[in-house]
């Protein structure tokens, strides 16, 4: 092996640094100076008379990480463009376990409140904000008046309020039924 292949084995840190400013993706970074010392390799192992001379092998390791990161660009673009034709998105990032942990939590909060309401304010809450009931058709539903539906929805809101990480107007599914909710059906199409 060459001993400029050697002095290549001394960029290793700083190469893997540079790949992951420039990727934003550590593994990404590790994946490409693998391959760009790969590459590298196979040059040295060439042998005299093949091309194998470099006079400044850091700038021959950089210059095949460059080239390796136009190809990653490249392939995920082709492969993001074909994804789109097909009508399927690229997969998100699944959300972290301490994501899940704290909506857990949130839900669980939520759902202890509501079966502590009275059943009639929580029938109507559901009913208005999580099914999409109008008020009209959730005072059919419960037997009771429009504005008693209303003054209902307003006083669970207010019990509500207080819970942390809920957002007014988020989409929380409950993980758990209701006791005693006499709810079947969706309102909203």
């Amino acid at each position: 092996m060459p001993t400029w292949f050697a002095d290549c084995l001394a960029h290793y840190g700083e190469l893997k640094r540079y790949l992951q400013r420039r990727l934003r993706n550590a593994e990404d970074a590790a994946d490409l100076t693998q391959a760009s010392f790969e590459r590298v390799f196979v040059h040295a192992q060439a042998g005299p008379g093949q091309g194998s001379v470099v006079h400044n092998p850091r700038a021959l390791l950089f210059g095949v990480a460059r080239n390796l990161c136009v190809d990653m660009a490249r392939r995920r673009a082709v492969e993001d463009e074909a994804l789109r034709r097909l009508g399927a998105a690229p997969a998100e990032p699944a959300p972290s376990a301490e994501h899940e942990s704290i909506c857990r939590q949130a839900v669980t909060r939520l759902l202890d409140r509501l079966a502590r309401m009275p059943h009639r304010r929580r029938d109507a809450f559901v009913l208005v904000r999580v099914l999409g009931c109008t008020h009209a058709e959730a005072a059919a539903r419960l037997g009771s008046s429009v504005a008693a539906v209303e003054k209902n929805v307003v006083r669970a809101a207010l019990d509500l309020r207080d819970l942390a990480g809920l957002q007014p107007g988020s989409d929380v599914a409950p993980a758990r039924t209701l006791p005693s909710a006499p709810v079947t059906a969706e309102c909203a199409a």
